[in-house]
């Protein structure tokens, strides 16, 4: 082969690797993904401008030769370069994980990336490029989605299901630590003669009312649910005395629905409390105070009763 041949051979492949160039870095200055390209060392070699500009730089040029931990916090790095280690180190891609990350107003996002390996001819890695696409509304989105199922619609309460769900991992967890449980079963009294007399609309802002004091008198670590209708239970893990607390969180309802009875249009409420027993099922314990509720419910007006059945 002439040396002239050989000189446009060169020519031709300059050419051809400045249209890639030039194709490669107008698509990481128009996409609104962020999309990097890292060395073996996880140093940037090429961003997209959007991700530039998230790491508040005007210009991927500024980010050249640095690493996450030069432009997140760390405890995001370090996440972003643990995963990125078995790209690196073991040639694996990674697809569709979900990151963390902060945008321009300190809002937490998220992104879904896909990060391959780059080889070289000898089929060793050189690096990596990497693909984050914001999916923060869809998280969003699905959060709620899981909100709703979980929740009640007047009370923002815990429903049946999740009750059930979440209290028996409590029970676990108290099973584990030695901690006391106990559960208040709560039902308004002549809650039937409000709907019936003024109607379910008012009804339903009886609900809401007496809702609101067990939002008061309850702790943040207190599941508290609706299980339907004029039914609520809560369940309360303390490390001593847990029967005690149950009884004094009682007095505070009562004394609370005996206070704002206008709004509860003259509704009182009875409680069952019962107190967990090592190994014990859910609605076992539920079943429980719910027959001391009953009992309570017999002394005709706002009280109490404390269960003291034996497990079968």
């Amino acid at each position: 082969m002439s040396e002239n041949v050989k000189l446009q051979q060169l020519v031709a492949e300059n050419i051809e690797l400045t249209r890639y160039k030039r194709d490669l870095e107008t698509l990481l200055e128009t996409t609104d993904d962020f999309i990097y390209i890292k060395d073996e060392q996880h140093k940037f070699v090429y961003t997209s401008t959007a991700f530039a500009h998230l790491a508040r730089h005007q210009s991927w040029k500024e980010l050249v030769g640095k690493d996450d931990f030069d432009i997140f916090p760390l405890e995001h790095a370090e996440r972003y370069y643990a995963f990125e280690r078995q790209v690196i180190e073991q040639g694996e891609s990674l697809r569709f994980h979900e990151e963390p990350y902060f945008n321009l107003e300190g809002e937490l996002c998220w992104v879904s990336s896909t990060k391959n390996p780059v080889f070289d001819e000898q089929g060793d890695v050189i690096g990596l490029v990497g693909i984050s696409k914001d999916i923060t509304d869809l998280k969003r989105q699905q959060s709620q989605i899981e909100y709703v199922a979980d929740h009640d619609d007047l009370t923002n309460f815990l429903n049946r299901r999740a009750f059930f769900q979440y209290g028996q991992k409590m029970l676990a967890a108290a099973d584990r630590d030695g901690s006391g449980i106990a559960v208040l079963y709560i039902d308004l009294d002549c809650f039937k003669k409000v709907n019936d007399r003024y109607g379910h609309a008012e009804g339903d802002n009886v609900i809401v009312a007496f809702g609101a004091i067990i939002k008061e008198v309850t702790r943040e670590a207190d599941l508290t649910a609706r299980l339907g209708g004029d039914e609520f239970v809560i369940l309360i893990k303390q490390q001593n005395d847990v029967v005690d607390a149950a009884s004094v969180l009682t007095q505070r309802i009562l004394s609370e629905v005996n206070r704002l009875s206008q709004p509860l249009l003259g509704c009182g409420c009875s409680i069952g409390i019962a107190e967990y027993h090592p190994k014990e099922r859910l609605d076992t314990l539920v079943n429980r105070a719910d027959k001391a509720m009953y009992q309570a419910k017999q002394q005709q007006g706002s009280s109490y009763s404390l269960g003291s059945e034996a497990l079968a």
